[in-house]
This record gives C-alpha cells, structure tokens and sequence, in this order.
C-alpha cells in the first residue's frame, strides 16, 4: 500500500539504497524493490527479520522520498541496467525480492547479474504474474484524474486518508502515472533460464494475478521453484510480511 509520499529518515538523496538496516557481519543482501508508488520505507518493518548473515536493503527509486526532486524511471532496461551495475560491485551475494512492478524490476536485475558473471543466490517475487504475461491489462497511467483514482481504490494502492487529500494527491499520482507508464511499456523479451532459485507469492484475491499466471514464474528458472498462495488481494503482502520475510531469511540460511 502507497505510504505518505514524506521521505523516510535514513537515506540520502541520490542514494539506490537505504542503508539503514546493513549487518556488518553479512555475507548476503537482500536487495527489496517497490511496487508503483512504493518507497524504501515500505520494507523497514522487515528489518527485525533479518539477522547474522542476511542484510535487508531496501531500493529507492527515483522521483519518490529523498529522490522526490528527481524524474522518475521512464525505461525499464536502462533502470535494471544501472540498478545491477551497483549490485554487482557489492562485495555481498545478492538476493533480490519484488513485489508487483518490483518483481520485474527484480527479475531483470537478476537476468543482468548473471550477464555480469555475478548471479543472485535467489530470485523472491510476488503480486505480479510471470513476465511474458502482461499487466495491467489495460492502459491506466493516461486515465483523467478522477478513474486514476479510482483505480489507485480499486487496486488498494493508497488508505482513503491519502485518496481524499487533494494536496497529497498532487504528489502521489505524478508518481503513480509515471510507475504504471512505466510497466505497461514493458515488454518481455525470451532469454535464458535465471541459474537461481525462484520463489513466489500472490493473494487469493488478487484482481490482477492468478494463481496459475503466478505459477509461470518457475518457467523462468532452470533451479527450484515454489509458489506460495495466501489470503488476500493485491496487497496481501501487508499481512503476511513476517511470514514473507522468515521464510526468505530461513531459506537463504538453510
């Protein structure tokens, strides 16, 4: 769900990263990516999870929290490029998690980690069916104000204490509009299998993702793949974020 659209404390303007949660005795990084109109600030109540050798380090997007002065990401390939590219000279195992857009974000990342000859141990992605199947279904980022809003309702994007303040509206859907321009422009393009493992969640209730378009996700590894599906709609993941995140720590661990 969109948070207030302030900056979090603890990052830097300019920064990738919110490096708030970094172990310094860590041998992997969980590097966690946003939904559309998400920031940094939605994963910080994962930190308590992750201990001894898993670090959570969530990403800041542009054009949002401490980046707010900054446009926002408009090309999907130019994003995970440069994401990876900083990743890849960290000198921790990378493990990426995504939810929704961020599940993209996050796989195309990871296709590049491997390019870069530094593979993710693990590939975490819910609330997006897999990338050959598109989403949304329909184009939204150019709807007049008053359906983008309520589509932001529909989907649960946004409390109603954010949806009826015009003032934090004015912020939010720039935001918003830019974030879905950018996953209705992608397009997913055949390549070779991910060399890591896959795991996956989605809602019950979803709208906008199917258990069974979820389950294609194994299509993109030649490595393990399990698909988790529990109570809830788009952002189920609100709920079941502490099972979410012992289950990433535990499986990195085992």
């Amino acid at each position: 769900m969109t948070e207030s659209p302030r900056p979090p404390a603890g990052t830097r303007a300019g920064s990738w990263f919110d490096d708030r949660f970094r172990l310094g005795g860590a041998s992997a990084s969980l590097y966690c990516f946003p939904f559309a109109g998400g920031t940094a600030g939605y994963y910080a109540p994962w930190a308590p999870r992750f201990h001894d050798t898993v670090e959570l380090v969530p990403v800041q997007l542009p054009g949002r929290g401490p980046r707010m002065a900054e446009p926002g990401p408009t090309d999907m390939a130019e994003l995970a490029d440069e994401i990876a590219a900083l990743i890849a000279r960290a000198p921790t195992r990378p493990l990426l998690f995504g939810h929704s857009m961020g599940a993209i974000i996050a796989f195309e990342v990871a296709r590049r980690l491997e390019r870069l000859g530094g593979p993710a141990d693990f590939l975490f992605v819910s609330g997006r069916p897999a990338p050959p199947i598109r989403r949304p279904r329909t184009r939204f980022s150019t709807l007049p104000r008053a359906e983008f809003v309520q589509v932001l309702r529909d989907y649960g994007a946004a409390s109603e204490e954010i949806l009826a303040h015009d003032e934090l509206l004015d912020v939010l859907i720039p935001m918003m509009r830019a974030d879905f321009a950018l996953i209705e422009g992608y397009t997913y393009t055949p390549g070779p299998a991910l060399g890591c493992p896959v795991l996956a969640w989605c809602g019950d209730a979803d709208p906008e993702v199917e258990a069974e378009e979820m389950r294609r996700w194994g299509e993109m590894t030649s490595e393990r793949f399990e698909l988790f599906v529990r109570p809830g709609g788009h952002f189920f993941l609100t709920d079941h974020r502490a099972e979410v995140a012992t289950t990433i720590q535990q499986s990195v661990t085992v």
